[in-house]
């Protein structure tokens, strides 16, 4: 039976990495292939937990609900694997720049948002039928911090996690050099309520943990300068800002130093 799930998810999973290469190799940067792909591996990785939680349903009425907790999972989770599909990303091309090896992005991006939402949907399980008490505790603890990067305001609170299939009129900034991390200062800063804080303490306690690689180090500083400019953002907000700063670090994909990266052109912060 898992021989039989893992070789019907090997057509997603190997799509999804296929179709990353071809993200890294745009230029420019496709804002509607970006973000239907995001949407294709995250819809797909929930679509992997849902088939493999069900396997354990005892009944239909099971089975409905476990929709329900893919749907949930899916919409409240969306935002916080984006970050951190982001930040596994960074990592793996840091790990390439040091052996030398030839650099890609988005393959493990994508790859990584697909098996955190099946993940994901496999926690909401644990919410229609768990185990144990304790199990379910833990899912609901979970799903309260993603609630809490989610719905950072009262705007938020919308079905779709992620319209910006088009970047409108938002302008590409510059790329420029980090400066400092502006979360930690945020956090004690006046008129935040408490669950903007537990964002901005998620922001705090991982912004030294983004390794210095050139995408990752741009994106991150880009992050900074948006933040900076804007810092009671929505989420909404937030993930359009996300998406701007991809397009802005794009050119450096495939370089194993900012040294090395022509493009990199940074502005003084």
């Amino acid at each position: 039976m898992i021989a039989r799930f893992l070789l019907g998810s090997a057509p997603l999973l190997v799509g999804l990495i296929l179709l990353g290469g071809v993200i890294d190799r745009m230029a420019p940067l496709e804002q509607t292939v970006l973000w239907a792909s995001l949407h294709l591996a995250s819809l797909g990785g929930a679509a992997l937990g849902l088939a493999a939680a069900s396997l354990l349903a005892r009944t239909s009425r099971e089975r409905w609900l476990l929709v329900l907790a893919m749907l949930f999972s899916w919409r409240v989770a969306y935002f916080p694997i984006m970050v951190f599909s982001g930040h596994v990303a960074s990592v793996g091309e840091w790990l390439l720049a040091l052996s030398g090896l030839p650099i890609f992005v988005y393959p493990t991006f994508l790859l990584a948002v697909a098996l955190l939402h099946a993940a994901g949907t496999g926690v909401a399980a644990l919410l229609v039928a768990p185990p144990g008490p304790f199990l379910r505790s833990a899912a609901a603890a979970v799903f309260f911090v993603a609630c809490c990067v989610s719905f950072n305001q009262p705007r938020d609170l919308l079905p779709i996690p992620d319209t910006a299939w088009t970047l409108g009129d938002a302008s590409i900034p510059a790329m420029r050099s980090e400066s400092g991390n502006p979360y930690a200062e945020a956090l004690t800063a006046p008129g935040y309520w408490p669950n903007q804080r537990v964002v901005l303490l998620a922001a705090t306690l991982t912004y030294d943990t983004i390794p210095p690689s050139p995408w990752a180090t741009t994106v991150k500083a880009v992050l900074e300068g948006l933040f900076e400019a804007k810092p009671f953002g929505s989420t909404r907000e937030r993930v359009l800002e996300h998406y701007l700063a991809y397009h802005s670090a794009h050119a450096l994909i495939g370089c194993h130093s900012l040294d090395a990266c022509p493009s990199f052109e940074p502005e003084t912060p």
